[in-house]
This record gives structure tokens, sequence and C-alpha cells, in this order.
């Protein structure tokens, strides 16, 4: 049963993440940390719907029952998997995050920002010390109490340096069995929502080919970077990171919850409540939770 104070701790949840989302927009536009891309508009919009969704989910239940929420969950299915299709076969991205756009560092931006500026700064006294800039014109032209020998002369333009790439300038599309294992990655929800639609939501299907896929993409992924073809990115690393993390999750999905991992877990919580001082406030009220998160 859904009741008014889930839907407000989803309403919380979800105005906090979108108040910070909008917090990163505005410093991102205003000191340009990340090159602008064709798919920004579209990660935009895929990381606001995983913010809001669950509350979408259960606010659709409460107003229309478990008929308009199943419509709203298969809706907003399609749309995250058509767009980030697009946003790996069209806009070339090398592996979709979860979100889309994730939070700032702030303390390691200023850490960046700092050696950023120290690095242009040096790098920019050299450039000084080996030519002048016209201010009519702005071509740099080079001193002659600094310009080599004749014999060593390229007779080429100084070109001014730049420092502090963006780190996405290095990133490249996915290659083909990276761009298999995303693509199995990103259809497993239509996949899962799929069989449940013809076996049920208890039956074992579902759970097996939710895991299957997720394991097939991580696979393919590792046998990328051990054979070293198209070795990873960091950003990709620490994704895959991530979904491997992420696997300890089928603990606590049907119908595996309901015959092995609840009563462990239950046991698990009580005992510790009862044996480690004020740990009650933390196990009693995720025991009232997780059966509402694990329906959700």
């Amino acid at each position: 049963k859904i009741n008014s104070s889930h839907v407000l701790s989803e309403l919380v949840y979800c105005l906090s993440n979108l108040l910070v989302l909008f917090n990163d927009r505005i410093i991102n536009n205003v000191r340009q940390l990340e090159l602008p891309s064709s798919g920004d508009t579209l990660k935009l919009w895929l990381t606001v719907v995983e913010y809001c969704e669950v509350l979408f989910e259960l606010s659709a239940q409460k107003v229309w029952g478990n008929t308009g929420k199943w419509l709203l969950i298969v809706a907003v299915q399609v749309f995250k998997c058509i767009s980030r299709l697009i946003l790996i076969y069209s806009h070339k991205e090398s592996i979709i995050q979860t979100p889309p756009i994730p939070t700032l560092e702030r303390n390691k931006l200023m850490k960046n920002m700092t050696n950023c500026n120290s690095v242009r700064d040096i790098a920019q006294a050299q450039m000084d010390s080996l030519s002048f800039t016209l201010k009519g014109s702005g071509r740099v032209i080079r001193r002659i109490d600094t310009s080599p020998p004749i014999s060593l002369r390229d007779w080429k333009p100084l070109q001014i340096q730049h420092t502090c790439d963006n780190e996405q300038t290095i990133e490249q599309a996915l290659a083909g069995r990276q761009l298999i294992a995303e693509t199995i990655y990103i259809m497993k929800p239509m996949a899962h929502l799929g069989s449940v639609a013809c076996f049920g939501n208890n039956s074992w299907k579902p759970w097996m080919v939710s895991l299957i896929m997720d394991f097939t993409s991580l696979q393919l992924y590792r046998s990328c970077k051990r054979t070293k073809v198209n070795s990873l990115t960091p950003k990709q690393k620490l994704q895959l990171s991530k979904r491997t993390v992420i696997l300890v999750m089928y603990l606590l999905r049907s119908p595996f919850y309901d015959s092995y991992s609840k009563d462990k877990i239950d046991a698990f919580l009580i005992s510790l409540s009862k044996n480690v001082p004020l740990a009650k406030l933390i196990c009693q009220p995720l025991l009232q939770y997780l059966p509402f998160w694990q329906m959700n």
C-alpha cells in the first residue's frame, strides 16, 4: 500500500537532486568545465527522468492503481532505452553513466582549477618569453633574440599552447565489442519488462534474464580489457565498477529475495539491533523499508 509519507519522502529526494543538478549546470556554464556536445540536452532530460521516475511511479499507483503504475513504467523505460541508444549510436557516447550527468565533485573541482590555472600561467610565461602579440591583429610574433639559427627554423607561425583539455576530448566512440556490451545493458530493462509480461513478476525467468544480460555485458567489457583491444577509458572503468557492485542488488529482487534473502537479512538486522548499541535506530527503519523498496 502506498501512503502519502512514501510519496512525500520521494518528493523531497527528487527535489534535492534536481536542485543539485541545477546548481551544477550553473557552475558548469559559468566556468565552462565541459565542452558542449550534441547529446547534452538528451542527457539532461535523462537525468531528470532518472531522479523523478520513482516519484512518478508512486504517484501513478496512488492515483490510477496498479495498471497506471505499469503503464508509466513501460513509458519511462521506452524513453530511457531509446534515448540511451541515440546517445551511443548517434552521439558516440562511450558509456552511459548513471545518472547521465553526474554530480560535480566540488573539492576535486577546486583543486583541479588551481592546478589548471598554475599550469596555464607557466605556459603563458614561457610563451611571453619567446614571443609577443600584436595589439591590432592579435597575431603572435616570435622575438628576434629568442629565434633559433636560420638552419634550424621551420618558418611556421607560433602556436598557442592549450592546457587542461577536457577529459571528454580523449574519449573515443565504442568499438564493436564495447558497443554490443553497452547495447545489451541498455536493452536489459525492456527485456525484463517483456519477460515479466510473459511469465509474471514472481517467476524466476525475468530475474535470470536481467542477471544474464548484466553479466554478459560486463564480461564483454572485461574481454576488451584483457585483450587490450580498444582499452577502456577512465570513465568506462568507473561505471563498470559501479555496475559490478550493483549486482549485489539481485539479492534483494524477487523471487530470490522472497525465497532466500528475506529471512537471512531480517535475522541479521534484528540481531544487529539487539547486540550493537544504537544500531536499532538504523536497523528498525531499514526492516520496515526493505519490503516497500523491494516491491517498488
